[in-house]
């Protein structure tokens, strides 16, 4: 079986160029299975649909859509099999969450929902039979105008997985400068977050469930891609790196043992490990951390079912600037029912911690979490949509609905000086140079949209040029807002 994944465009977008790593997984294991498998990442392939699909014949197209950023180009592409008469099946997050407004359009044939690894093979190993989909458990369909939801499909353990197979991408195409790497790549260890906070899709997508790969597959990951691409940092895109102490100091011995020699980053939550622990990371390579931490208010932290202790925030920031990581906290503003004195209790947090970049974003409502159930049920947000409408909530610098009690132009401010401070952050990065960070950034985006040629570089650099036109203006002219949530 021919099988096509798909990783659509996302257009200009301002965070760092991710290999789909999901893509990569699913289609390493049907590969495992003896199905012929091409990846076509369009955020990085200048090569047109009709190309791939005169050299690569596929019998089925799975489009991965993990937010609204890859709506239009999802859509575009589908239609596009469809008249060629291929079976087209989404998956991601999006369309995981919102299944029956997916399958309302006769350019989706069905959708996995959740983990696709397994989900993918039974398909490649029935679609051709005369069940179909039916029987194939994580997958929504049409039939007769009917959609049919199959049972859903239990976790594998990720140890049933082969190491990824780096053949079925262009690896040079996504290392990227980052936190003083000059090669830097993603690369996942686990899976999901035993956390169930208000405003995040883990608890729907991932069930609060977290699982950890076998630490010997990421070590030959690494292997791998220190020696074939000279890869000297990987950012590990877990939504939390390993929960457990005893996982991180198997992990930190083995690299230490192996003498790799490159840097990494991680996501953790405040209160997992203590100085001595985040002394051995660092000595096994590990240097920036990034917590969402998401508010200083005490309340607002209850609220969002945050569940981290407050008390360790500023003192965990202190020691991991004293060991010499780059540390990154993110914070959300817009919260609902957020207030003044709220945000006013972020911003003192922000100063207290002193952490070499803050990152402020402003709330969405995300399918599924108990923040849009609440908004749907009070009548705050208008669920009948169409997929087209979802391509309007794209989330970018300028914000969306305002479901705060406090102004727009106030939320709007309070992130783009943040954006800006960071941005021309001298002190973050330790080489003591301004905008030392911003030439990283500026170069990493000019990469990343240079790579879908001349046209798509002076559509997607004129768009960068709006967004930092956007956030200087909002972080220089309103010196009254700045004054009274007193950033500095």
């Amino acid at each position: 079986m021919n099988i096509l994944l798909i990783n659509p465009s996302v257009g200009y977008y301002t965070r760092a160029l991710s290999n789909p790593l999901g893509l990569l997984s699913i289609g390493t294991y049907l590969k495992h299975h003896g199905h012929n498998v091409q990846i076509y990442d369009r955020c990085v392939n200048r090569q047109k649909l009709n190309k791939i699909l005169k050299d690569f014949i596929p019998d089925v197209a799975g489009i991965s859509v993990m937010s609204s950023r890859g709506l239009k180009d999802a859509i575009k592409i589908s239609k596009a099999l469809k008249e060629r008469g291929i079976t087209v099946i989404w998956g991601g997050q999006l369309p995981s969450m919102q299944t029956d407004t997916v399958l309302k359009n006769n350019f989706v044939d069905a959708v996995s929902i959740g983990e696709g690894e397994i989900t993918w093979k039974e398909i490649a190993d029935n679609i051709s039979s005369p069940l179909g989909l039916e029987g194939i458990h994580g997958i929504a369909y049409k039939k007769d105008g009917e959609t049919i939801y199959n049972p859903s499909r239990e976790f594998a353990d990720l140890s049933d997985f082969p190491i990824s197979d780096w053949s079925l991408i262009d690896v040079k195409k996504y290392l990227q400068t980052y936190m003083g790497c000059s090669r830097m790549m993603y690369l996942y260890s686990s899976k999901g977050c035993p956390c169930c906070c208000a405003f995040c899709s883990n608890a729907v997508f991932h069930k609060s469930t977290h699982r950890k790969r076998p630490t010997e597959h990421v070590i030959e990951e690494i292997k791998f891609l220190t020696k074939n691409y000279g890869v000297d940092g990987i950012f590990f895109s877990d939504e939390l790196w390993c929960i457990k102490r005893s996982d991180m100091l198997e992990f930190c011995r083995i690299i230490r043992e192996n003498s790799l020699d490159f840097h990494w980053g991680i996501q953790l939550r405040i209160g997992m490990f203590d100085k001595e622990d985040f002394k051995t990371m660092y000595d096994a390579g590990c240097r920036w951390i990034l917590f969402g931490i998401e508010s200083g208010s005490k309340e607002m932290l209850k609220k969002i079912k945050k569940n981290i202790d407050f008390d360790k925030i500023a003192p965990t920031f202190k020691i991991l600037k004293e060991i010499g990581y780059i540390t990154i906290a993110s914070f959300i503003v817009g919260f609902p029912g957020e207030t003044e004195k709220q945000i006013k209790e972020t911003i003192k947090l922000i100063n207290d911690a002193d952490a070499s970049f803050s990152t402020l974003y402003h709330f969405t409502p995300l399918p599924g979490t108990e923040f849009f159930n609440e908004l749907l049920s009070e009548g705050k947000i208008n669920n009948s949509g169409t997929i087209q409408e979802m391509c309007k909530t794209v989330a970018t610098e300028s914000m969306g609905m305002n479901y705060s009690c406090v102004p727009d132009r106030d939320l709007k401010v309070i992130r783009c000086w943040y954006n800006w401070k960071g941005f021309t952050n001298k002190n973050a990065l330790k080489t003591g140079k301004s905008f030392d960070f911003a030439k990283q950034t500026v170069s990493s985006g000019l990469h990343a949209i240079s790579l879908k040629g001349p046209i798509s570089f002076w559509v997607n650099g004129f768009t960068a040029l709006h967004e930092f036109i956007y956030i200087f203006w909002y972080s220089h002219m309103y010196p009254k807002t700045i004054k009274k949530y007193g950033l500095k």
